[in-house]
């Protein structure tokens, strides 16, 4: 059977539409140039991811953690409902519970936060969490879209995972708490407030000394009398 002999085009025959790809389509007509996005197109396209900022901040805006990256985050916030028991009625029903207050608990925030590159670097990222656990001083945890403001470390944990872990990766899961910071209310009944540290405090009173008292003998034998009667 002979063979038949197919004569492959040198070039595709396509049309040049929107969404047919850049081809080379005669020795003349050389493919066009790809298309390029220009400044004023890339700045809305990758705006939103450049401006991402995560990270634990003191009160004058310094980071105070540095980690590689933010591996884990979780926040929890919380209120109580105090409850009252009601008293039940004279058929002995209709016994339950009312409540009467909700209160705001301090909201608990943690971040898993992870750290390569040299033992170094390991180990300043470590002192890092070390020097911020224990002191009272509050901080503000940031992230892309809430920041928390005047949280405090509770603990910390350092995380090993399998032998490459143990030598080449740090994580730390580090876990806050809401500060609630309170300005203290000071009243007083006294106006003598003049020579106070504190105009609103209450200064010592001294109403001098008492003096012994001598018991009336009439007083001591009724007293005597009743005290007799008791026995």
């Amino acid at each position: 059977m002979p063979s038949v002999v197919v004569n492959v085009p040198q070039f595709p025959s396509v049309p040049i539409l929107p969404g047919v790809p850049q081809l080379v389509r005669s020795l003349t007509s050389p493919a066009p140039a790809l298309p390029t996005i220009g400044a004023q197109a890339q700045g809305p396209l990758w705006s939103s991811r450049n401006s991402a900022v995560w990270g634990v901040f003191d009160s004058n805006g310094k980071k105070v953690i540095n980690p590689d990256s933010v591996l884990d985050f979780s926040n929890r916030n919380e209120w109580d409902v105090s409850d009252y028991q009601q008293q039940a009625n004279s058929n002995n029903t209709g016994t339950g519970f009312g409540s009467f207050n909700k209160v705001t608990k301090p909201s608990e925030t943690s971040l898993r936060f992870s750290k390569g590159g040299s033992q170094s670097d390991r180990s300043t990222f470590l002192n890092q969490i070390a020097a911020i656990a224990g002191d009272t001083n509050v901080y503000k945890i940031v992230t892309p879209e809430v920041s928390y403001s005047s949280v405090n470390v509770l603990r910390y944990e350092v995380l090993r995972r399998g032998a490459s872990g143990a030598y080449f990766l740090c994580e730390v899961d580090v876990f806050f708490r809401q500060v609630l910071v309170v300005a203290a209310n000071y009243t007083s009944t006294s106006a003598n407030t003049a020579n106070a540290q504190n105009a609103a405090a209450i200064p010592a009173q001294n109403n001098g000394n008492v003096q012994p008292q001598t018991v009336a003998s009439r007083d001591s034998q009724s007293f005597l009398a009743a005290l007799a009667g008791v026995s």
